[in-house]
């Protein structure tokens, strides 16, 4: 055999094996390659900043990450962009269209899909995440991690976030004022609580709530500060994806409260909550004192001011209960006796109940806020009326009751006292030359100097030597010791009449009367001096002073006349002599 021939059979035998290694392996690549696969779709979500486990994995069984949870509801467009012959990629302009959803499991699977590659886009989704709106690849098949085997059947595990809002809400008062300290309570829209915090309002005004998951929530107010009204309207919101190309991945949606809440111009996830004062009330007395005679009329002045807010109100009444040491003045028509400025006095209505005084307003729309309602009414001190022990007058409260018809039901009062004048006389009847007390003189009280008008004490609080009386006030005798104390009488001038002298023994053991005083004392009595001391003096005499008007005094004229006409015929005939 030629070198030649030797040489030709060895490059055979060399050729051959390398068929015989070449052709097993595309048998082989031949034999695996298929027309179809599958695609399978894991999907779950997870809460912003987790943790990356399973992260862009894919593969026939990538795995799911610890924390996170099915998805369901998310529907998928899936488009083939490519054919795969086994050996080259080949653009496709009518390639499939698959649209399909993930079911409870958070899961579906795509059978049949020829191979080639495909795009796949969330399309749309559950309310409560954030879907990504950007397309990403898939080819089918898909070689294995190792680099070498090829997966028909791919499995794509994509994520989604929860959508997770924060807001925050501002109170402050009708004047724009922050108020610190009012609390809210933070609901889901069934009325279940968000949470178990207690959100209290910080010294800017403000409380916060963070990473809220998409949906329907109301704040609640709990309790505010000072005067304020509660005003327990829920503050409804909703935390959702963002549209319509606004800035970050979620908003804020407020159903704002005209009057009430108003969304802060340069931050939406903050609310505006305004709340407005209390009505005020105030009591008073018109006139420069609170001291009265009893029985003297006077009139009570009641003020309220009514709230920013008092068109929304669905109650506002004024109730005075009169003690029962004064009285209502009215001539019998519940319309008289008292006034109102402010509003009509036809939109409010009086019931007198006993003691008690209600003004309810029929119209409250017809009031006007932030403005003054003012009733006035007329009383007195009943004549009657006592002071109990430790009272330094007689004290009225009047009630402003109301509901804002948003959780304030309640009242503010204003307390006013009213003292009644009165003052008292200590009468000490003496001896005009020895100072000894007298015992036994009578007297009687007027309010004239003619001594027609006795004091009456029927009905009053007049008191002699510490014993409540009735009837006129005469035949008081001074006691052992020459006194007579008299108390509750008003304030004013009195006229102290003796109608009888007190008797003295004289020196030949024989009783006689002092001399009965024929012109009566004016004594003045002073507010709140109950006993301001009347000394009255009295002279001995022998014989009994006629009283004005008598028999005594026609004897005396008598007498006077004869004297005077016994000096007269004297006097004539002496001037008759001497001529």
């Amino acid at each position: 055999m030629s070198i030649i021939n030797k040489r030709s059979l060895n490059l055979v035998l060399v050729l051959t094996l390398l068929l015989s290694l070449i052709l097993p392996s595309v048998s082989v690549g031949a034999a695996t390659h298929q027309n179809t696969g599958s695609l399978t779709i894991h999907k779950f979500e997870r809460e912003p900043g987790a943790t990356a486990e399973g992260e862009n994995q894919t593969g026939p069984s990538a795995g799911v990450p610890s924390d996170a949870k099915p998805l369901a509801g998310v529907e998928y467009e899936i488009i083939q962009t490519h054919s795969f012959d086994g050996k080259d990629w080949n653009e496709v302009t009518d390639g499939e269209v698959r649209k399909v959803e993930t079911g409870d499991t958070g899961i579906v699977k795509v059978d049949n899909l020829l191979v080639g590659r495909y795009t796949v886009q969330e399309i749309s989704g559950p309310a409560g995440v954030i879907l990504n709106d950007e397309k990403f690849s898939v080819d089918i098949p898909m070689t294995y991690n190792n680099g070498k085997d090829l997966a028909y059947d791919v499995n794509i595990y994509p994520k989604n976030e929860k959508i997770r809002g924060e807001v925050e809400l501002t109170k402050v008062n009708e004047k724009g004022e922050i108020l610190s300290g009012a609390e809210f309570e933070l609901f889901k829209e069934d009325g279940t609580k968000e949470s178990e915090e207690l959100f209290t309002t910080n010294n800017y005004g403000k409380i916060g709530a963070q990473s809220l998951a998409a949906g329907k929530y109301y704040f609640q107010e709990k309790s505010t500060v000072g005067d304020y009204a509660v005003n327990n309207s829920k503050i409804n919101f909703t935390v959702k994806k963002n549209q319509d190309g606004k800035e970050g991945k979620t908003e804020i949606v407020w159903e704002t409260i005209e009057g009430f809440t108003e969304v802060d111009s340069d931050n939406p996830n903050n609310i505006i909550v305004t709340n407005y004062l209390k009505p005020n009330i105030e009591k008073n007395v018109e006139g420069d004192t609170t001291y009265f005679d009893r029985d003297q009329e006077f009139k009570y002045n009641i003020s309220i001011t009514s709230p920013g807010d008092i068109k929304k109100y669905s109650k506002i009444a004024v109730t005075d209960t009169l003690d029962e040491r004064l009285e209502f003045i009215t001539d019998g028509s519940i319309t008289d006796g008292w006034e109102v400025t402010g509003t009509e006095k036809g939109n409010v209505t009086l019931t007198q109940t006993g003691q008690k005084l209600e003004w309810s307003v029929k119209d409250i729309t017809e009031l006007t806020p932030n403005t003054d309602i003012k009733i006035t009414f007329t009383a007195k001190i009943k004549p009657n009326a006592e002071l109990k022990e430790g009272e330094s007058g007689i004290p009225n409260k009047a009630n402003v009751n109301f509901n804002n018809n948003r959780g304030e039901e309640s009242e503010k009062d204003s307390t006013i006292i009213v003292t009644p004048r009165d003052g008292g006389i200590k009468i000490l009847k003496v001896d005009k030359n020895g100072g000894a007390t007298l015992a036994g003189a009578e007297f009687k009280l007027t309010k004239d100097a003619d001594g027609e008008t006795i004091v009456n004490a029927n009905g009053t609080t007049i008191k002699i030597n510490g014993e409540s009386q009735t009837g006129n006030l005469e035949n008081l005798a001074t006691n052992a010791g020459g006194e007579i104390l008299i108390t509750g009488l008003t304030p004013g001038t009195y006229y102290l009449h003796e109608t009888k002298a007190p008797m003295y023994t004289a020196d030949d053991g024989t009783e006689k009367p002092y001399r009965l005083l024929t012109k009566p004392v004016e004594v003045e009595v002073i507010d709140n001096v109950d006993n301001q001391e009347v000394i009255v003096e009295n002279s001995k005499s022998g014989w009994l002073l006629p009283t004005t008007g008598g028999l005594g005094t026609i004897l005396f004229t008598v007498i006077g006349l004869a004297l005077m006409a016994i000096a007269l015929f004297a006097y004539l005939r002496r001037r008759k002599t001497a001529e």
